[in-house]
């Protein structure tokens, strides 16, 4: 195996174990993004809105005479525009929504593809590539837990068996 094809496969590995946990960070970001939905359909729905200060009542004590032919009233106006900031930010946010379901599709399909491959692997080797590419450990490292854990190995051995999963991984990625 050439030394590029290893490392475009050890890529592709650190990037599977990266892709995990960016899909729980899509789940939340989903679920975020559908709260804010719906907190702002309910503000529609019940006009839970703040007027701002400039908006005042109609003064009595004064006569006054309309001098212009709009029909609405400044509240009317402010209603209005804040309706339509409201609708604006839920049309963005549905739109946030579904690009976000779109992306998680796409990195669980990334995703579903090398855990068929690595279903394949011994216990452990999935060991080994679960050190080695998601917690990012050395081969001396690998070696002292699998040591711990009563396997007798040795760093050579380590670097072996990690060789032969990434061939592995590889023959079945053409």
């Amino acid at each position: 195996m050439e030394d590029i094809q290893y490392r475009r496969t050890e890529g592709i590995l650190y990037r599977h174990f990266k892709k995990i946990k960016r899909i729980e960070r899509l789940k939340y970001d989903i679920e975020n993004t559908k709260q804010t939905i719906h907190k702002i359909q309910q503000d529609l729905r019940n006009v839970n809105v703040e007027l701002s200060d400039c908006v005042k009542a109609i003064d009595y004590s004064q006569d006054r005479v309309q001098s212009s032919i709009v029909t609405s009233s400044a509240v009317e106006r402010e209603l209005e525009r804040i309706t339509d900031k409201l609708l604006n930010e839920l049309k963005y946010k549905i739109q946030r929504k579904y690009k976000l379901k779109a992306r998680l599709r796409k990195i669980e399909e990334d995703v579903k593809r090398i855990e068929k491959i690595l279903s394949d692997l011994t216990e452990e080797e999935m060991q080994i590539v679960e050190l080695r590419y998601s917690e990012h450990r050395t081969n001396r490292a690998i070696e002292k837990i699998l040591y711990m854990e009563g396997r007798p190995s040795s760093y050579v051995s380590i670097w072996r068996k990690k060789n032969k999963i990434i061939e592995y991984i590889y023959s079945q990625l053409k």
